[in-house]
């Protein structure tokens, strides 16, 4: 086997990624934001008089270091550190929390546990103990944390696995709350050591080190692919050379899929473990994904908002990614898979909601990412915002299925405001008559209406009307102007 590997061997070139990042000492466990701006990982250093732990000879710390303009900067020691050891951390792709092992605390349940803290601003919350049921008093460390917001996998040696170290996971789900951790069990888990887990974006890849498959000898990184029934297929090794006669471990790939960074020895570098990119072949690229990022304002007068964002895939109604925008600045990252159509929905109390619509229907490997601002509108008479996700076929006005998850949306907000009364106008394009076009809006409204009046809201609340091409909001000479023409609309007319 291991033969057969060297004989289809990849061609990469790993890269180390210089000074500013790597040094004489050992980097290795790196995780990435969705955005590729921050890469964050951990330094194993000579303890020194301050190092708290006893017969320790390392101390682990944690680092990061910010892209601008291309360049990875000069790396800066992350404010969480203390002089425990800390590391095997992953950085949500949000950016927004910061998941990690810290070992030997006073607090601590076992040798290391893993710890999480929020960003606000430019300061991260103070580490907080993820607790029972999570951290027992065995060994929990290395975790990653998906694009949802929700699914943690890490690394322990607890028993009721497979092994010694396999990989677990866990849900986190309201902040600070996590469910009792699952083994990953077969195929990912042997009865030799799992470790190093990472789960890329897309949250249907998952690269993790393994003692046990069959491999090129010593601890090999491999990838399985999550299947249809919500279960992980047959791990498959990464492949020579990529994986050597030495150990191989913290592989993380960019969202894109089409880089990946990991920690080596080999001959050539700064010191001990070094971070190296290098571009994955085309055959081992998982299914990429995309991101929007910006800034939520009160529409008004500008202040940035708390807000929070679900996507969700409009052909299953399944919830993909669930986050929030910053409580100082207002900044949001959000992952945005490229395999179907998403809703993205973003609310706060007492402001109408926003939406967009992300067709993505096929899988995009070199997409480019959304970067907007989103500016919400308080609860107010006049107020009117744009329904994206209501689809209807060509010349139709029968509601699609898939406006059903916008619909709701809708549906939720008149049962919050139960006093609030409503406009629903249907719009359209130049293309046809001015009768026909009347009477087509004037249909489609109406199809929202009667779903609404199904769903139990009074008449007397709502009306209806279709009001053609008089009112466009964007030029009718081109295809995209007119596809933001063709649409549905609400509007506050009372309390």
């Amino acid at each position: 086997y291991r033969l057969q590997l060297m004989k289809d061997s990849l061609a990469i070139n790993p890269i180390n990624m210089g000074e500013n990042v790597n040094s004489i000492y050992a980097e290795y466990l790196p995780s990435l934001t969705v955005d590729e701006s921050k890469i964050v990982f951990t330094v194993r250093r000579k303890a020194d008089n301050y190092t708290v732990c006893a017969g320790c000879k390392d101390e682990e710390d944690m680092y990061f270091s910010e892209k601008i303009n291309g360049v990875w900067k000069t790396r800066k020691p992350f404010e969480l550190n203390t002089h425990y050891n800390e590391g095997g951390q992953s950085i949500s792709p949000d950016g927004k929390y910061l998941i990690f092992t810290a070992c030997e605390r006073d607090e601590g349940y076992g040798s290391c546990d893993l710890y999480w803290s929020k960003r606000i601003g430019d300061s991260w919350s103070k580490p907080r103990n993820f607790g029972k049921p999570v951290n027992t008093q065995y060994w929990e460390s290395q975790p990653t944390f998906s694009a949802d917001g929700r699914t943690i996998i890490f690394v322990s040696n607890r028993p009721g696995g497979e092994g010694c170290m396999d990989l677990w996971l866990t849900n986190m789900t309201e902040e600070g709350v996590f469910t009792s951790p699952v083994n990953l069990g077969t195929p990912i888990n042997t009865i030799l050591n799992e470790d190093s887990p990472f789960l890329h974006p897309n949250g249907n890849t998952l690269y993790f080190a393994s003692e046990g498959h069959k491999g090129m000898g010593g601890k090999d990184i491999f990838y399985s692919i999550l299947t249809p029934d919500q279960t992980w297929g047959e791990p498959l090794n990464m492949g020579y050379p990529i994986n050597t006669f030495a150990d191989e471990m913290s592989l993380v790939v960019n969202a894109k899929g089409d880089k990946a960074f990991y920690s080596s020895d080999r001959s050539g570098g700064l010191g001990y473990d070094d971070l190296y990119s290098f571009d994955l072949p085309p055959a081992l690229r998982p299914q990429s994904v995309t991101y929007m990022k910006g800034r939520i304002f009160d529409a008004k007068d500008h202040t940035p908002l708390e807000a929070s964002f679900r996507v969700v895939d409009l052909n299953t109604g399944q919830v993909v990614v669930a986050s929030s925008s910053d409580i100082k600045t207002g900044e949001f990252l959000i992952c945005i898979p490229t395999n179907s159509s998403y809703a993205l929905h973003t609310q706060r109390n007492n402001y109408l909601f926003y939406s967009e619509n992300f067709q993505l229907e096929d899988i995009y490997s070199n997409i480019e990412p959304y970067v907007k601002d989103i500016y919400l509108k308080r609860i107010e008479i006049g107020e009117s915002i744009v329904l994206k996700n209501i689809f209807f076929d060509t010349d139709k006005s029968d509601l699609k299925p898939e406006s059903e998850v916008e619909l709701k949306n809708l549906l939720t907000l008149l049962h919050e405001n139960p006093k609030m009364k409503i406009e629903i106008s249907g719009h359209t394009d130049n293309v046809g008559s001015k009768e026909h076009n009347i009477i087509l809006s004037q249909n489609r409204a109406k199809a929202v209406y009667d779903y609404l009046i199904n769903k139990g809201i009074k008449a007397n609340r709502m009306s209806y009307k279709g009001y053609g091409y008089n009112r466009p909001i964007s030029t009718n000479d081109t295809e995209e102007g007119r596809t933001l023409n063709r649409r549905t609309e609400f509007k506050i007319v009372g309390f």
